[in-house]
């Protein structure tokens, strides 16, 4: 329910990390459970009361799917679970682990410290955002801070979201991602990049016009590496493919990082030459709705001072 003024009851609910033991319980009878079965499961096991579970935010969303939503998204990360389809999850080890590790309530630190979970959020960015989830200083902050906070944490953890998922895709689906940001940035004269394929490519994976008169052209490396960074030499692997090709222009596109080396391989080189790792990639296709879809506009509203002042 969405209660309002000086009465308005505060919500009694479990905050949204402690679903992670409830839920981890769920899971860990081994099985696979689709999402709304392993809702309901987790809101019988922790006990809920009817007017808990008729909350709902300001979206019309209820409470507690919501708050069940971030602790799996957060478990997920942390790969304390795992989904092999779909809206479908179950335990892995690690879950377990966390299980057996903690009896009572699972610490958020718990997660966090998990590194599975620091793949996909930096240390500084993890603390600063979920600190405004836990104990948000009301008195403190107006209410503009905390619209600005709020929407701030979304938006880290869509990016981190949408990281882990582009490192689950196979390579297929990574060179896809990739063309159609390429496209919706305004590259390509027919909005299209062409696959390079066969012995001669020398691990480019496509060329794509840089303005629509094709009057240049931007060749692309799109790749998945297992590796948590990227180095020197994969960039200087880069620039031999391209000068075999006699491109003068090429972007690198990774779900990892670049090393200061690489960084600095890469301004070295008569080419022209930009790298886009992961946290890059996943800003760009934020920025230009590529695997993201808006889920809410909210208006605000506020006094128009000119109309009372007669103006």
């Amino acid at each position: 329910m969405t209660d309002s003024g000086p009465q308005a009851r505060v919500s009694t609910m479990p905050r949204w990390f402690e679903f992670f033991r409830p839920l981890l319980e769920v899971l860990d009878d081994g099985r696979t459970w689709q999402k709304r079965d392993m809702e309901r499961a987790i809101i019988k096991r922790v006990g809920l009361s009817q007017a808990e579970i008729e909350e709902t935010l300001g979206s019309g969303q209820p409470r507690a799917l919501n708050r069940i939503g971030w602790a799996t998204s957060a478990l997920r990360r942390a790969k304390a679970i795992e989904s092999p389809a779909r809206a479908h999850f179950r335990i892995t080890d690690t879950g377990r682990q966390l299980l057996a590790l903690h009896p009572g309530p699972i610490p958020e630190p718990a997660v966090y410290a998990i590194p599975a979970y620091s793949e996909y959020v930096p240390i500084k960015g993890r603390r600063a955002a979920h600190a405004d989830v836990t104990t948000p200083d009301l008195d403190d902050a107006d209410p503009d801070e905390l619209i600005s906070s709020g929407v701030q944490l979304v938006a880290q953890e869509t990016s981190a979201t949408l990281l882990q998922r582009l490192k689950e895709s196979d390579p297929y689906d990574f060179e896809r991602v990739v063309r159609t940001l390429l496209v919706r940035m305004g590259y390509g004269k027919d909005g299209k990049m062409t696959p390079l394929t066969g012995s001669g490519d020398g691990g480019l994976d496509g060329v794509i016009d840089r303005d629509e008169l094709g009057l240049s052209k931007i060749y692309v490396q799109a790749k998945r590496y297992a590796e948590a960074t990227i180095g020197r030499p994969k960039i200087q692997e880069f620039v031999g493919a391209l000068a075999t090709r006699g491109a003068n222009v090429g972007v690198f596109f990774t779900t990892s990082s670049f090393t200061a080396e690489a960084v600095d391989a890469a301004t070295r080189v008569p080419q022209e030459i930009a790298l886009v790792d992961g946290a890059r990639l996943t800003a760009l296709m934020m920025r230009h709705k590529v695997g993201v879809q808006v889920a809410r506009t909210i208006e605000l509203l506020k006094v128009d001072e000119d109309f009372f002042a007669g103006e």
